[in-house]
């Protein structure tokens, strides 16, 4: 992996403005950990991953007795509550849908079938007495967020660009550590301060990445 060569930046050349810098409002200390070694200069896009996710279900009070069978949890996955309820039913089926701690809708399954959708995989066993209509499951999901150098091809969710570094960083080890970031806004950056992996070679991925910090608040500025 290799990063886009450009001069050392500066606070100043990044950070145009933010709402109350002198109490860090909108900064962050986040737990960057990589698999080998890392330079993390001013500008550095860090993408976040949920480390060690785990997930547990609870039966609400259903009239059904089928159980969620083992869970498997992804990088993508968010920290919370995920909930599914059954929507239809059928002699030892059903369909359900399942909704992530934010609220929305992750994906729709079939009871017997292995669902996937949201950052969790697992699959929701018939029991001896059928699902009605409106029983449910909770799953918790646990675990650390950690963030990572963005890489547009990354599979564990930290292509999506969630922070900003803002101060120089030396070679890392690959433990546990805390670099501070701007992880929200209101703020505005220099475009042409953002530090991208060499992986956005394209004006469409770049724009996404773009967008992705816009939803988080912070404005890109196309001048400098």
């Amino acid at each position: 992996m290799t990063v886009i060569a450009q001069d050392t930046n500066r606070f100043s050349n990044l950070v145009k403005h933010e709402l109350w810098p002198e109490t860090g409002f909108c900064r962050k200390e986040v737990t960057v950990n990589e698999a080998t070694a890392k330079t993390y200069g001013v500008g550095t896009a860090l993408g976040k991953t949920l480390a060690g996710g785990a997930g547990v279900a609870t039966a609400g009070t259903n009239t059904g007795n089928g159980t969620v069978g083992a869970i498997t949890v992804s990088g993508t996955a968010q920290l919370g509550t995920y909930k599914l309820s059954i929507t239809t039913v059928g002699v030892n089926a059903g369909d359900f849908q399942v909704v992530d701690p934010q609220g929305d809708v992750v994906g729709l399954g079939r009871v017997g079938v292995a669902f996937s959708g949201g950052g969790i995989s697992f699959t929701l066993a018939d029991g001896s007495v059928d699902f009605v209509v409106g029983d449910s499951f909770t799953i918790a999901v646990t675990g650390t967020i950690k963030y990572k150098i963005a890489v547009q091809t990354a599979t564990d969710g930290s292509a999506v660009v969630a922070a900003l570094v803002v101060d120089d960083y030396s070679v890392l080890a690959t433990t546990d550590t805390k670099v501070l970031c701007l992880v929200k806004g209101p703020a505005e950056v220099s475009k042409g301060a953002i530090v991208l992996d060499a992986s956005y070679d394209t004006v469409a991925e770049k724009d996404v990445v773009y967008a992705s910090l816009e939803t988080l608040g912070i404005n890109v500025l196309t001048t400098n």
